[in-house]
């Protein structure tokens, strides 16, 4: 097994699908993170994510589940936050490399140096490798592969 990041950025899908069954790959990516029970890994959060969990998770289920979902990512994980700029985002927007709605999401895991990036967004994933090469990408299934349930 390979050594196990200190610092993790998920994506909006792995909250979202994750705290919905946790039984699910994104379920048991967050518990291998210290959602039942403490870790000393580093989860990055900034304004940009909580934003995304806050529009999905009212649009998946509603406004008080979502809120409840970022009161326990709080609650649950060593949190690092990362204030991102809109000056920053609108930058990388206008490079075209990263996907323009996944720009303050990349900038967040970048400025959060972050070792692991896990997502369900196979198309984010691809383009964060190809371009950027800054962190380890993973889906939640690479992640699980790799570094395991201990």
């Amino acid at each position: 097994m390979s050594n196990f990041p200190s610092r993790i950025f998920l994506d909006t899908n792995v909250y979202i699908l994750g705290v919905l069954d946790l039984d699910s790959i994104e379920g048991r990516v967050l518990k291998r993170l210290g959602w039942q029970e403490k870790s000393d890994v580093q989860v990055i959060l900034s304004q940009e994510l909580i934003v995304q969990i806050l529009r999905v998770g009212k649009r998946i289920q509603t406004k008080d589940w979502a809120s409840d979902l970022v009161q326990r990512v709080w609650q649950r994980f060593q949190i690092d936050f990362v204030f991102v700029e809109d000056l920053d985002i609108r930058v990388i927007e206008s490079a075209g490399v990263i996907p323009r709605e996944d720009a303050g999401i990349y900038l967040t895991a970048k400025q959060g140096n972050v070792q692991c990036f896990v997502s369900s967004n196979y198309k984010l994933i691809r383009t964060l490798v190809e371009q950027t090469q800054e962190f380890e990408c993973l889906t939640p299934e690479e992640f699980l592969q790799k570094y395991g349930i201990p």
